[in-house]
């Protein structure tokens, strides 16, 4: 992930500005004193500057309320990428029951090596052969996008591609089935 680049006052260190007590003798017991007294008030500019830096962070987040700390640390945890707060998601695809309805099934979501296609080839050709004749399709490439919803030539899971790199992949395969077939 790359550097975030912030604007305005959120790009700004702070630079507290604290005024020193006028008026004092200056003896070792009272610079000791003065001195703690400055360190205070420069400790408490740094905090009231933080806490003002935090509702300009809540601003950018777009979080309403200001005393909601946990919303904006879950906004900055994501932001930063840390691996804890990444969501690994669930594919889930619709898959026919039978001619009345579908259901919500997960997919197989493991990684694993590539799909063994050589078994499959075959029966590639005879499903796209059968699926033209059913519909009255004249090129492979309808068929293939016509196999590609079902089950048995969708995607597995934890594929990266597109719909479009998906169906050729299947045309390359259908090409493969039918050099094998000859």
């Amino acid at each position: 992930m790359g550097k975030h680049r912030w604007k305005g006052e959120l790009a700004k260190p702070i630079r507290p500005k604290v005024i020193r007590p006028r008026g004092l003798r200056v003896t070792k017991k009272t610079a000791q004193v003065a001195n703690e007294e400055m360190e205070d008030l420069y400790r408490r500019a740094i905090g009231e500057e933080y806490l003002v830096k935090l509702e300009l962070l809540m601003d950018h987040y777009g979080i309403t309320d200001k005393t909601d700390f946990p919303s904006l640390a879950l906004a900055l945890a994501i932001e930063l990428g840390i691996p804890g707060f990444k969501v690994d998601p669930t594919p889930l695809k619709l898959e026919q029951i039978d001619d009345q309805g579908t259901q919500l099934v997960v997919q197989d979501n493991r990684k694993g090596p590539r799909p063994k296609w050589r078994l499959k080839r075959h029966k590639l050709l005879t499903a796209v052969t059968a699926t033209k004749k059913k519909y009255g399709l004249s090129k492979d490439n309808e068929a293939l996008s016509v196999l590609a919803n079902h089950p048995e030539w969708s995607p597995r899971g934890n594929y990266r591609g597109d719909r479009e790199q998906w169906l050729k992949t299947l045309k390359n395969q259908l090409a493969e089935a039918r050099r094998f077939s000859k």
